[in-house]
């Protein structure tokens, strides 16, 4: 297997930075897309797994993260918004197919990747199925949070920095991080800590989660949902004890609008595991799931 890290740019002209896991003998591709306010790096050890059973991995630091901040700034979409935000993402897709042809592709997604998951897989049909991870359901309230927003931006509020993370904290207090939420291995949260790509202090802006709550709005509407191809394969990976799905309450709510629709939905539920289940205790498990999933869709 070799590691690469190259950029691509966009269709606006927005230079992306990427990174690519290429095992010897790729039979599918994997685009892995992280959460907010992190990057690509902290897949690592999860791209390394999927390179070892033949998964040519590509993951991306979105635009207002980690290395692509530098053509963006830090928390920004830039030009075009979240329709820019994912023509980045195809653009690594097509970068992908470039590269390796017409292998199966999967989408992976966690968190804010998980979101933009779920508009992508609606307006691309050309995967072979998709992952969410610590993913959030419909609610009823996202339209109205992202008019709210809308009207900081249009006030002239748009380049405000809104510290979010922290906020998920709560349920866990007494706390010995503010980002306790998002694992129990504290070696985990300590690592989060001192990368200089994480956390509140690399936040988003007010412009930016505008944007993405008024994305994700429309891809959790049940006409969305259903613009999605019958019998698509999809895994939802969930903490039982997710402050961002309310203990896995919204992703079940997601789980059967997905299966109203006809898609083939596998589910894993991990009791007592936070936020990011990649990097949590029981993360070996969390893996070999995904593994095996994938095995079975890829054939």
């Amino acid at each position: 297997m070799t590691t690469e890290e190259a950029t691509l740019t966009d269709p606006d002209g927005v230079e992306v930075f990427y990174r690519r896991w290429m095992p010897d003998v790729p039979r599918a591709i994997v685009l892995v897309l992280h959460g907010m306010s992190e990057h690509s790096g902290r897949y690592d050890r999860f791209a390394e797994a999927l390179a070892g059973d033949g998964c040519a991995v590509y993951a991306l630091d979105h635009r207002g993260h980690g290395r692509t901040a530098g053509s963006t700034g830090v928390g920004r979409t830039g030009p075009n918004g979240f329709d820019g935000v994912l023509g980045s993402v195809r653009a690594l897709h097509e970068r992908a197919r470039a590269d390796l042809g017409d292998l199966p592709l999967v989408v992976f997604g966690h968190s804010m990747g998980s979101m933009i998951t779920q508009a992508y897989v609606q307006r691309h049909g050309d995967h072979a199925g998709f992952i969410l991870s610590g993913t959030s359901g419909p609610n009823p309230a996202l339209g109205e949070m992202a008019a709210g927003l809308q009207m900081v931006v249009d006030a002239g509020g748009g380049d405000d920095v809104l510290p979010l993370l922290s906020g998920f904290n709560e349920a866990f207090e007494p706390s010995r991080t503010p980002y306790d939420w998002l694992s129990r291995d504290g070696a985990e949260v300590d690592r989060y800590l001192a990368d200089p790509y994480c956390g509140d202090e690399f936040g988003m802006t007010a412009g930016f989660v505008a944007g993405l709550l008024g994305m994700l709005a429309e891809a959790s509407a049940p006409r969305a949902i259903e613009s999605i191809a019958v019998g698509t394969p999809v895994l939802l990976v969930t903490g039982g004890a997710d402050p961002v799905s309310e203990g896995g309450e919204t992703v079940r709510a997601l789980e059967a609008a997905y299966r109203d629709a006809g898609l083939a939905v596998t589910a894993h539920y991990y009791a007592d595991a936070r936020h990011e289940v990649l990097n949590e205790t029981n993360r070996d498990e969390v893996t070999d799931d995904i593994r095996s999933w994938l095995s079975e869709v890829l054939g």
